[in-house]
This record gives C-alpha cells, sequence and structure tokens, in this order.
C-alpha cells in the first residue's frame, strides 16, 4: 500500500477513537465505559447498575438529602447533614513537647515537635552565678527548673515519706550526738570526708568539700584543700575560713548537751580564750587561702581523718552565725553568756548549710519535711524532691502503713518483721514477701546500758539535783550514789539474761559482745566473756559489799529516804538499795522495752526496786541531758572506724574526750591506758593496751554490753537505697524511688 495511503487510514482511525471517546462514555481515558444514573440507595430512582451519579436522583418531597461535612473533626463540620459532599477541610496537627516531664509539656499536643525544654545546663548555671552574670534568685529558679526530679506516677514518685519513733534533738551539728539528729545534719551540712558504702557491704571515706590533703613528715600537720565550687543554700561562697571557724566553734561553744565535741577535742584546740574567732584558730588551725587551711593535731593520729567525717566536722556559714550569734555582757563589758547562733543553729535556717537538703518545717513532735538546696555543689539531678518524716511511736500504725503503701519507709521492730519477711528464723536467708526487700546484715552498732554514777532528779522544791544515798567517804554522811560504787555496777551486769535478750526481746537480731569493741574492729581479740546471767552470784556480790536485804521495798522512792526493817522482822522479801532504780526507755522501741520488762522483775527477784515504765522519745532526752536517770538501754553506731570510737565514749571519763552518755565515769588509771592506745602507732603495742584497759574495765564496769546488731533490715522494693554503709548517714540525696504507671512499678532498683 502505498504510504501515503497508510498515513491517512492511520490517522482516520485515531480520529475516529477520539470521537468514540467523547461520544460513548468513557471519560476517563482508562478503557472502561462508565454508566451514569443516580447512584444513591435511598433516591426513589435508584440505579443499581450505574457507576457514575449523573444528579438525577429524585425523593419523595420532605426527604431530600442534606449535602455537607459529616466530619466531626473538621473545621467546616455540618451537623445537619445527612450526606458528606467532599468539602470537608481538616485542621492543621497540632506540634508540640508531649513529655509530661518537660518544663513546656503540651497537652493539646498530637505531634513531637523536639521542642521540650529541661532548662539551662547546672554547670553554665552555676558559671554563670560564679561570674555575677545571674542573680541569686534567678540561680535559684534556674536550677530548680532544671534539677528537679520529673518523674510521672500514682505514687508521687519525687517525694518519699517514712514513718519513725525518734526525734531530732538539735539541727546543729556542734551539739548534737543522737541518731535522729544526725541524719538530718548530714543532709543539711556537709564535711570534708565522710563514710560511704563500697557497694560490697564495706566502707570507704571519700573525699567531699576537701579535694584532698597532705600530712607533715612528724604526722602532725595536716593541710586540706577545698572545692572552689561550694555554696551555702542562700548563695554565700564557702571558704576555708568558714571551716575553720565551723571546727573553732564546736570547741568554743562546748557542746553542752551532748558532748560531741570530743571528737575533735582529742586532736586539737583553737587556740581561741577570748571565743570572738579572730585569731582563726591561733596556732592549731590556719586559713592558708580561699581554698586551703591547715590543723595541727597533738599527736599522730591515724585515725584524724575519720573524726572530722562525724557530723561535729560540719562546715556552716559562718558570716550568718556570726550575725545570729547571741552574746551578752554585765555592766562591765564581761561577757556573761554566748550562743554561738545556737539558737539559729538548732533549727538549720536557710543558708546554714552546703548539702542536698534544707528544713523546709519541723514541728517538734510531730513531722520533719525536707526540700532540696538547689545550690547544692554534687553535678546531678534530684530524684526526691521532698522528704516526709512523720513521728508515730504507736509500732502498728507505723506497720499498717508500710504495708498499705501509706508511706515508703518505716521503722519495724524486729517482732514484726515476720510480716514482711518470709524465712526469719534463717537471718542471713530471709527474704522479702511481695512488695518489700528483706537484708540481713551485720552492724557496728551496739545496744548497751551505760551505769549512772551521779544521777540526779527532781527535788520538792522544782529543782532538780543529785541523789545522794550512800556514804562512800565513811563519815557518816551520804555523800554518793551506789551506782558509783564497782561492786554494785559489777552485780548489775550479772542480772541480765543476755541470752533471752537476744533470742526473744531482739528475735535473734543481737549477737554476743563481751567488750566495748564490737566484732569485725581492729582488736576485738583483746576480750573475752565476762559477764553471764547470774543472778545468785550477783546476790554474793552484793552482800559481800554491804547491800544486803534491809529496806522495806514499800518505801522506796527515787530520792527519799528507805525505811529500814528492823533485823529481827526481815523475812528476806526487802530490798537492798536504798532507792528505786529508773530504767530508762523510749516509746516505740519495742525491742528496749522488753529488755527493760525482762530486766525489771529479774532486779526485783534479787531485792532491787525498779522503775521500768518507757518514756517518750523528747522525755527521754531531756533525762538524758539533766542527768535523770539511773540505767539507760540505748544504742551506739560508730563514728568513725577506729576502736577508739568505742573504748573512749564507753569507759573514758570527760577528761580524756569520753563519757558520750554523762555517766560521770572516772578511773584515772584506765584512762591513762586508753590515751596512750588512742596514740600507739605500733600494731601490737596497741593491742596489749587494749587487752590492758579490758582486764581493768571488767573489775569495774561503766555499763553492761547487751549486744551487737545483726538482723535484717526492711524496706518496700520501690525504694532504691543507695550502698549500704555501716557508719555513715542516710543520704537522701542518693536515694531513688521507682514510679507507678497504669499499676506497675517502672524500671528496677
Amino acid at each position: 500500500m502505498d504510504s501515503k495511503l497508510r498515513a491517512l487510514l492511520m490517522c482516520t482511525l485515531m480520529i475516529a477513537s477520539a470521537l468514540a471517546g467523547c461520544l460513548g462514555g468513557d471519560d476517563d481515558g482508562d478503557d472502561v465505559v462508565e454508566i451514569l444514573g443516580c447512584t444513591y440507595a435511598d433516591a426513589n430512582n435508584y440505579n443499581a447498575e450505574a457507576t457514575k451519579d449523573d444528579g438525577s436522583c429524585e425523593y419523595d418531597p420532605g426527604f431530600e438529602p442534606v449535602d455537607g461535612c459529616t466530619n466531626p473533626a473538621a473545621t467546616n463540620y455540618n451537623s445537619a447533614a445527612t450526606r458528606d459532599d467532599g468539602s470537608c477541610t481538616m485542621p492543621d496537627t497540632v506540634m508540640g513537647c508531649m513529655d509530661e516531664a518537660a518544663n513546656n509539656f503540651n497537652s493539646a499536643a498530637e505531634e513531637d515537635d523536639g521542642s521540650c525544654d529541661y532548662g539551662m545546663a547546672q554547670g553554665d548555671i552555676m558559671a554563670a552565678y560564679a561570674a555575677g552574670d545571674m542573680a541569686f534568685s534567678d540561680a535559684w529558679y534556674n536550677l530548680s527548673v532544671s534539677r528537679k526530679c520529673r518523674d510521672l506516677g500514682t505514687n508521687n514518685p519525687c517525694e518519699m515519706t517514712q514513718m519513725t519513733i525518734g526525734e531530732a534533738d538539735t539541727h546543729d551539728p556542734a551539739d548534737a550526738y543522737d541518731s535522729a539528729s544526725g541524719d538530718v545534719i548530714s543532709n543539711v551540712f556537709d564535711t570534708l570526708y565522710r563514710y560511704e558504702g563500697d557497694g560490697d557491704g564495706g566502707s570507704i571515706i571519700v573525699p567531699r568539700l576537701a579535694t584532698g590533703h597532705t600530712v607533715s613528715e612528724d604526722g602532725l600537720t595536716y593541710t586540706f584543700t577545698l572545692r572552689d565550687d561550694v555554696y551555702f543554700s542562700n548563695g554565700d561562697h564557702m571558704t576555708s575560713t568558714d571551716a575553720v571557724y565551723s571546727w573553732c566553734r564546736v570547741i568554743g561553744m562546748g557542746a553542752p548537751s551532748s558532748g560531741v565535741n570530743w571528737i575533735l577535742t582529742q586532736s586539737f584546740d583553737c587556740n581561741d580564750a577570748d571565743g570572738n574567732h579572730d585569731d582563726m584558730g591561733g596556732e592549731s588551725l590556719s586559713v592558708i587561702d580561699d581554698y586551703s587551711f591547715s590543723v595541727t593535731i597533738s599527736a599522730p593520729s591515724a585515725a584524724f581523718v575519720a573524726t572530722i567525717a562525724y557530723t561535729v566536722g560540719s562546715v556552716i556559714n559562718s558570716q550568718l552565725c556570726e550575725a545570729n550569734r547571741v552574746i551578752e555582757t554585765d555592766a562591765n563589758g564581761t561577757v556573761t553568756s554566748d550562743d554561738y547562733c545556737h539558737e539559729w543553729m538548732d533549727e538549720a535556717q536557710v543558708g546554714a548549710g552546703t548539702n542536698a537538703y534544707m528544713v523546709a518545717q519541723w514541728a517538734r513532735g510531730t513531722r520533719l519535711v525536707m526540700e532540696p538546696n538547689w545550690m547544692y555543689w554534687e553535678n546531678a539531678d534530684f530524684n526526691l524532691n521532698r522528704v516526709v518524716v512523720d513521728l508515730v511511736e504507736e509500732t502498728q500504725t507505723r506497720v499498717l502503713a508500710l504495708q498499705d503503701g501509706e508511706v515508703d519507709r518505716a521503722y519495724i521492730p524486729s517482732a514484726q518483721k515476720t510480716e514482711f519477711c518470709n524465712n526469719m528464723e534463717d537471718l542471713p536467708n530471709a527474704e522479702g514477701k511481695d512488695g518489700f526487700r528483706c537484708t540481713y546484715r551485720q552492724t557496728y552498732s551496739v545496744v548497751n546500758v551505760p551505769y549512772n554514777f551521779a544521777p540526779k532528779n527532781d527535788m520538792a522544791d522544782g529543782t532538780s539535783d543529785y541523789v545522794l544515798n550512800h556514804d562512800c567517804n565513811g563519815n557518816g554522811t551520804n555523800d554518793c550514789n551506789v551506782l558509783s560504787l564497782s561492786a554494785v555496777r559489777q552485780a548489775l551486769s550479772y542480772t541480765l539474761d543476755y541470752d533471752t535478750i537476744h533470742t526473744e526481746s531482739y528475735k535473734n537480731e543481737l549477737m554476743p559482745i563481751y567488750g566495748p569493741i564490737p566484732t569485725g574492729f581492729p582488736y576485738d581479740d583483746t576480750q573475752y566473756e565476762v559477764f553471764t546471767y547470774d543472778l545468785a552470784y550477783a546476790e554474793d556480790i552484793l552482800d559481800a559489799a554491804g547491800f544486803i536485804r534491809q529496806y522495806e521495798c514499800a518505801s522506796l522512792t527515787q530520792t527519799g529516804a528507805p525505811t529500814v526493817v528492823a533485823e529481827a522482822d526481815r523475812d528476806g522479801t526487802e530490798c537492798r538499795l536504798p532507792n528505786e532504780l529508773r530504767i530508762l526507755t523510749n516509746t516505740g522501741n519495742d525491742q528496749r522495752i522488753a529488755v527493760a520488762q525482762l530486766w525489771g522483775p529479774a532486779l526485783e527477784s534479787i531485792g532491787i526496786a525498779n522503775d521500768n515504765a518507757d518514756q517518750p522519745w523528747a522525755t527521754v532526752i531531756d533525762n538524758y541531758i539533766y542527768g535523770k536517770w539511773d540505767l539507760w538501754v540505748i544504742g551506739w553506731g560508730p563514728d568513725y572506724l577506729d576502736p577508739d570510737n568505742y573504748w573512749s565514749p564507753f569507759a573514758g571519763s570527760a577528761d580524756i574526750g569520753g563519757d558520750a552518755y554523762h555517766g560521770y565515769f572516772e578511773n584515772d588509771e584506765l584512762d591513762a591506758i586508753l590515751l596512750d592506745a588512742r596514740t600507739e602507732q605500733d600494731s601490737d603495742a596497741r593491742a596489749l593496751l587494749y587487752a590492758d584497759a579490758y582486764d581493768l574495765w571488767v573489775t569495774s564496769p561503766t555499763m553492761a554490753l547487751l549486744g551487737q546488731y545483726a538482723g535484717v533490715g526492711v524496706g518496700s522494693d520501690h525504694m532504691c537505697p543507695p550502698s549500704y554503709d555501716a557508719i555513715g548517714g542516710d543520704y537522701f540525696f542518693n536515694w531513688d524511688k521507682l514510679a507507678k504507671v497504669s499499676g506497675s512499678y517502672v524500671g528496677e532498683c
């Protein structure tokens, strides 16, 4: 075929095809022929075969459809529309921060845009503050935004609540020697070094405010360097002047209530006779520059750094202390009283300390609340924004509160631990029940009964005075107390049923201890068992010392003169001592109360009248401070890792910094041995000294030693504690709390 003819035919076919598309029904170019008609099933003329609506639908009057947007999410939604006409206009997606923990969380956001703000970095804020580019109020705010705990959950994961039985006596580290005070102080104030757990159950000393120290060749002068980035909670910069001032204050003030100053005075003095601290420590303490100072101690001591790790070595704000110090003088300008700012320090006011928390509320006898010191120097965020400690002496209330999750932590006595722990008959293998953690630990804590050589009591005229009920010098006039006699104290040491105290009163959570040094401490092998439960032997000792049964028991009081029963009328039920002995225990400590209740009848059986009723902790502390006690069931935890931390407080006199319980112990021979042992550098020689001390002490005991605590700690398993430390404090900054979300805890300790 001619090529021209072939081209003509192809053009004709293409034109025909195009016309067919226009006239035949396929108008979308997909080679499918559309069938026009009414495609809505509710119309009268609905055409089931129609594939494209042609607008021909017919309806009965009143049933016509209403076209419009039927999507409620659209911006032009028409609630009256019955048929969607494709006109819906959707809103733009809401962008924003979708992290509830962020400062700028947007609850309306549908898609996270990466804008979440968590505040400035701690380091940047502190750098700006140090440079003077940011005011204190701005730094405080920005730090609170940056460092706060942000965990979310139904269990308030940024707050720790606990119930306890002991309340702080004071928040002033210069006069605090009870554990409840120490728990607060160690979170408000900081020391140059402190004890922390090593992760394996042991304790190590770690630097805190100090970056290090050097020691002179003669072992006497210690030079400390301090951190340069530490601020008090009011924004004041800490310097070495504050450290020297703090230690001098302890020595000048003299810890009138607690006697805790001995920990420092055993090593150095302040040489500050006028008490104004202007000499900055005199010969013993010297400020070198803002971040270094030196101290010269009286004798070489391997334990010196350990001693200043105790809370008495805390650094306070010297400027604020001086501003709040109350000094009274007489008409001649002579100082008549000086509180060394104790009244101000007693409640740990804002600006006093540099540690992680501040006291936000202290309702004595009821509640303590602590909140963060956002200026705290350690480079980390807070896990807890609030710590609440409630004082609850009733045991079952604490037990139920911990079981019900009302509190995170609580003091649980031995007898109630089976409600939280399984396998308590095999303490080292005890296990927590569902929701709780039970951990066995052998501690260095000792339960003891100090004897008061010179007890006091309230007198009829409203004053308190010494109870003098024995003629010690033989002149016919009572000039001492029977407890000052070694024979009486020896006898008392044989009246305690040590085995039953271990197994029943403490439910096997006490192990035997024979002398001041606890098991596991250096030189614990210099002691041996002497005192056992032997009432007959106790009676023999008393008889030999002249304390026979001669007093009418019903006539005995704590201070009055006893009625002597005529020898011919005695029937063997009379009492031996001229006054009733007071056994001091604190309400809520069921184990100590159990000891007193066991001991009281035993004493009565050999003719020693006693009052073993428990008292509230505040009353116990007052009686301790004012000497109104005879026998005290109490505990002792270590201040630092050295045998002298037990020997001197337990058996030394106040002259060598001992007598921690204010029992007026006095034994010059024993003091001399303990002083030598304290400074002896040769290990073998020191062991011999402690052996000599023990042989002497058992002839004139200053206390009864009931046992060394080795038991099970109970806690909720959603609380994550720091590594266990048998010596240091309870540092809240190192605790964490798991968040509870949708009924389950998130993460694990």
